[in-house]
């Protein structure tokens, strides 16, 4: 059995899992909703699962989660990235083709720690693909989104752009 090499003399690890082993406590959970009597799908996100107990109940009375089955994934959860990482980098709409004049944003991620989209059931498939996208994304653009998240912030923080 081949054992592997530690890291000597405090090398640092430049492949793609090294970079982003730095950001492994970053996950960004996913969970969606679908209301057939309002007609309406939204999708929440939050850096912790315990932040979706702090959402309105009476506003999601009519509403059925999709199981991860429904919804054609394995996971429920994107490794590395929070979700102000993703809004910052995709937008508010997170790279969906769902026309922006359809959906609500709601973006409490400051004050509550979920971020919330809402739009017609209609768009019910649209939302579904770009979640798949989402989760299935690779390593490589995980770290190109953290990449311009970082350097977006600087560029702001540093007071270059006006």
């Amino acid at each position: 059995m081949r054992v592997p090499k530690k890291n000597i003399l405090g090398r640092r690890d430049d492949s793609l899992y090294g970079l982003l082993s730095s950001y492994k406590s970053n996950y960004t959970y996913i969970k969606v909703f679908v209301s057939e009597e309002d007609h309406s799908i939204v999708l929440l996100l939050a850096d912790n699962p315990k932040r979706f107990f702090d959402m309105p109940v009476e506003k999601f009375r009519n509403y059925r989660m999709l199981s991860r089955l429904e919804m054609g994934i394995a996971k429920i959860s994107i490794k590395y990235l929070s979700p102000e990482n993703l809004i910052v980098v995709l937008g508010p709409l997170l790279g969906f083709t769902i026309p922006p004049e359809k959906s609500v944003m709601i973006d409490s991620l400051k004050k509550d720690g979920y971020y919330s989209m809402e739009t017609s059931l209609r768009y019910k498939t649209r939302m579904l693909q770009g979640v798949k996208k989402l989760i299935n994304m690779s390593p490589h653009k995980r770290y190109e989104i953290l990449e311009k998240y970082f350097s977006a912030d600087q560029e702001y923080s540093d007071g270059r752009t006006e």
